[in-house]
């Protein structure tokens, strides 16, 4: 049993486009957490979810960090920078540390929401996902996923090469020793992909495919509860219901919702779908 490429991509975009399209934690969080869910489920063998996750963590830290540290707004101060400090000088107060939560929680959802395209899904099933028309940039997407775990797996390699050389991390120098060798690799790489690109003949042609592969109940199913999701966080959003969150000027709990409770929910439809050796 396994999910269409195209189920796939309408189901990111929809958990991405219920990400952004609300402040509210609660809801974000919800969609960060079915992400994971079905990432963690569908995940194949030989493939590790953990670095990501520490990315993204660390990223959605800086977030919430740079949000504090920048905006001085709220009453609840906690601490205080001197005022001729430019920029993070001045209060710094829990509503701007909340707010700056609320956002990295976004940021962690929506990247969560599209790794399965890059950890899930093969290159080549991008490129059957996309429309069409939009062949040429769905290649041009699968061959910067595909970079992009390049990178990681080339900074492992690099790193365990020049641990067992006797390298120890001493400080932001001593990276010079893995980030440009690390560097120079995915310039190899990429400029390698680009020539075996061109001698297949790319752009020369429509791109062809085997297997035409049809559509099961369960790819229906995830792309329906996905679009649904859409559905009521768009429709209750044009329709006035207070979806969004601003803990100004004094912090308090954000609203719930029960409706888009269920819609956040629905996104974790393939997560309880995987087969039972992936769970």
């Amino acid at each position: 049993m396994s999910i269409a490429p195209r189920a796939w991509l309408v189901w990111s975009l929809a958990a991405v486009t219920v990400a952004v399209s609300t402040n509210n934690p609660v809801y974000r969080g919800l969609v960060a957490l079915a992400a994971l869910n079905v990432l963690l489920a569908w995940l194949p063998a030989g493939r590790r979810v953990r670095p990501l996750v520490l990315v993204l963590a660390v990223a959605a830290g800086l977030a919430a960090l740079v949000n504090v540290l920048a905006g001085h707004t709220g009453a609840d101060v906690f601490a205080r920078l001197p005022a001729d400090w430019p920029l993070v000088g001045g209060a710094l107060t829990l509503e701007s540390l909340a707010f700056g939560g609320a956002v990295g929680l976004g940021l962690l959802a929506a990247l969560l929401a599209v790794a399965p395209l890059s950890l899930i899904l093969e290159p080549h099933d991008v490129v059957d996902a996309m429309p069409a028309p939009l062949e040429r940039t769905g290649i041009a997407v699968a061959t910067s996923l595909n970079l992009v775990s390049g990178f990681g797996r080339t900074f492992t390699a690099v790193s365990d090469a020049q641990r067992m050389r006797g390298w120890r991390p001493r400080g932001l120098r001593s990276w010079n020793e893995v980030l440009v060798p690390v560097v120079l690799t995915a310039i190899e790489d990429s400029v390698l992909l680009a020539e075996a690109m061109e001698a297949r003949g790319f752009g020369a042609g429509r791109r062809t495919s085997l297997a035409d592969r049809t559509w099961s109940r369960l790819d229906v199913a995830v792309m329906g509860t996905a679009l649904a999701a859409v559905a009521l966080f768009v429709g209750l959003r044009l329709a006035g219901a207070e979806i969004d969150w601003y803990p100004y000027p004094t912090l308090y709990l954000p609203s719930i919702n029960p409706a888009l409770i269920v819609g956040c929910l629905g996104l974790a439809l393939p997560g309880l779908a995987a087969p039972m050796r992936s769970r």
